[in-house]
């Protein structure tokens, strides 16, 4: 639920979030490191909750790792999303893309473009994967285009302002989840391509439950439905880091053989789009949201990991 425009704990994120903006905005090059460090430790020390949350999600996902593997893990994770942070931070503070451009490498972009001669519009799925935010910029750099993104707007709508701001900055139009489908149909019919990250727990009512790190998650079935009911091509795209380099990778378009668009074919085809994730993730798990409930809902009859 999102929080009234004009309660204290609104105005107070706020204003951490503007401040840690100016903070970047006039700092130079080499404090970088410095707000890195200091941002990993304003994330461990302001939110236990989600320390507890990485912890365990690593467990799920990694039962074979030693519990000292998984703690270097765990900091990995906080390292590389410090250093996702102030990058977003100090671009949208300054509006400069170029240094995120010129350290990028993208790869397979004829995919995507072979998809959208068909004139049916391209549906993108990914992850909180990597920095997902520079999918749009890269995409929009590339290939001359606006792209349309589904989001759920943030609970502090003083934020999500300066949010929504950044990514249409970024090359990005933001289509709100709710009630979205409707835009999304319009915006395919215009053979445009919209993104949609399938990697976040949703209700039962709006998902199917897939095997993710071997543990059932409940997944969003948007992508399947479009893809088995109107013929939409869908591709997969992923950005990760390696290094000081970023790299966006196309892979080929999605070709899955159903007889009908029933049940088992929408879990059928929202498995294998998991499964590509989880794949993705396996590579550079450091480069994973683990900060999200994935497995918060569960099957009928089953407990909550915590519980």
């Amino acid at each position: 639920m999102r929080k009234e425009k004009g309660s204290c704990k609104i105005r107070l994120e706020h204003a951490l979030f503007s401040g840690l903006i100016s903070l970047v905005k006039f700092s130079p090059a080499w404090a970088l490191r410095l707000q890195q460090r200091l941002l990993v430790f304003l994330l461990k020390k302001g939110s236990p909750r989600h320390s507890r949350l990485i912890s365990r999600n690593l467990a799920l996902a990694f039962p074979a790792l030693s519990p000292a593997a998984r703690a270097e893990l765990k900091k990995k994770v906080y390292a590389h999303f410090g250093r996702m942070f102030v990058e977003i931070a100090r671009v949208f503070a300054r509006h400069e893309t170029g240094s995120i451009l010129e350290h990028t490498r993208a790869a397979n972009l004829e995919f995507l473009e072979r998809a959208l001669e068909k004139g049916r519009g391209v549906i993108i799925f990914s992850a909180h994967f990597g920095n997902w935010e520079w999918i749009p910029l890269i995409l929009r750099q590339r290939l001359g285009r606006e792209i349309h993104i589904v989001a759920r707007p943030m609970d502090n709508p003083l934020i999500e302002n300066k949010v929504r701001e950044f990514r249409t900055a970024m090359g990005s139009q933001v289509i709100y989840k709710q009630g979205s489908l409707r835009t999304i149909l319009k915006r395919l019919a215009a053979n445009a391509i919209v993104v949609l990250l399938i990697d976040q727990n949703t209700v039962p009512r709006e998902g199917v439950f897939v095997d993710f790190f071997a543990r059932q998650a409940a997944t969003i079935t948007t992508v399947s439905q479009l893809y088995l009911k109107r013929n939409i091509p869908v591709v997969p795209a992923f950005l990760h880091y390696e290094g000081e380099a970023i790299v966006f990778e196309v892979l080929p378009e999605v070709d899955f053989t159903a007889g009908d668009a029933g049940p088992d074919a929408v879990t059928g085809l929202t498995q294998e789009m998991t499964r590509r994730i989880e794949e993705q993730v396996r590579k550079f798990p450091e480069q994973w949201f683990w900060f999200h409930d994935r497995w918060k809902t569960r099957p009928q009859g089953e407990p909550h990991a915590s519980q």
